[in-house]
């Protein structure tokens, strides 16, 4: 069992994705800005966290990343995001830049969400 953070200004993909991880055996934390989950992160210990990368700012995921590597917080970070479907623009890339362990394209298909947290957890 995992202890999962997910960070999300969804609160629909917030609820589908809390619904299918617990299904599965883990615990989940839901958070749906980015100084909430900044201050659970802080007080709480989590083996994942699944953070999308626009929420009330353009950029929310990607400076609470960088802040959090800067803290030195080695929890995997799994970035989501659909921009790139709009945009064209391909947030595929864990990098100095986007500083995640892993990155995954909304939408997430609960199977894909699972595995993502199986292949974490190895």
């Amino acid at each position: 069992m995992a202890k999962i953070l997910m960070v999300d200004d969804d609160r629909e993909f917030l609820e589908a994705g809390k619904a299918v991880l617990e299904a599965n055996g883990h615990k989940v934390v839901m958070s749906n800005d980015v100084q909430d989950a900044e201050n659970k992160i802080s007080s709480g210990d989590f083996d994942i966290i699944f953070l999308d990368i626009m929420m009330q700012e353009a950029d929310d995921g990607i400076a609470l990343a960088s802040r959090l590597k800067k803290k030195g917080v080695a929890t995997p970070i799994i970035m989501l995001s659909g921009v790139s479907k709009v945009t064209g623009y391909d947030y595929g890339k864990c990098d100095e830049v986007l500083p995640c362990t892993d990155f995954l394209e909304k939408p997430v298909s609960p199977q894909r969400l699972i595995d993502k947290v199986n292949e974490i957890l190895k």
